[in-house]
């Protein structure tokens, strides 16, 4: 199995970043890649106030997420922030594609 790692810069706009992953999904999948990983934070950088950005998994985000997994034919796994129950927020990792769908919440 080929895996990509892509590491790269991403911004505060979710939909520029989700932009940055179609690109480098697309260019995994063109190599050869059957699963392509993203950092921590590729839905937003730190340092931006993430409250406001949070969104639920079957939120806009991680269907565009979905989409593009599914576009490309192959697996993702990126990081996103998603709302906790106290208010605050989860630094989470979301792994979907093809046979694949699931999350992990950071402690």
């Amino acid at each position: 199995m080929r895996i990509a790692l892509s590491q790269i810069t991403t911004g505060p706009e979710p939909e520029r970043n989700l932009a940055v992953l179609r690109e480098q999904a697309v260019r995994a999948a063109r190599d050869g890649a059957r699963l392509v990983v993203f950092p921590e934070a590729t839905m937003a950088c730190f340092g931006t106030p993430l409250a406001p950005l949070a969104e639920p998994l079957d939120g806009p985000w991680a269907t565009g997420v979905r989409q593009i997994a599914e576009d490309a034919g192959l697996v993702v796994v990126a990081g996103m922030f998603t709302p906790a129950p106290d208010g605050r927020v989860t630094n989470t990792l979301l792994a979907t594609g093809p046979g694949v769908e699931t999350s992990y919440d950071k402690i």
